[in-house]
């Protein structure tokens, strides 16, 4: 099996969060009259748009690190490769 990318692996906590936001956001959308579906669409998407909006911290910071330590190894190469 390959090595996943270390990106991906530092954000699949928050991934996980949004697909399941996202599920909750059909969830509340489809159930229920089917007559009332556009009423109950526009206030479900704002929240799923704010609840979205407070998962990008936690994105930035997971995504932190891992650019850090690729960044830093590439140049740590660079100046090896350096006379």
């Amino acid at each position: 099996m390959s090595t996943p990318n270390p990106a991906l692996a530092a954000a699949s906590p928050v991934l996980k969060a949004a697909l399941t936001l996202v599920s909750d956001f059909l969830t509340t959308v489809l159930t229920g009259d089917p007559m009332q579906l556009p009423l109950r669409a526009g206030p479900a998407l704002l929240v799923l748009q704010g609840k979205l909006q407070l998962l990008l911290p936690q994105l930035a910071t997971a995504e932190e690190a891992v650019v850090l330590q690729q960044s830093t190894s590439a140049i740590n190469a660079l100046i090896a490769k350096l006379p």
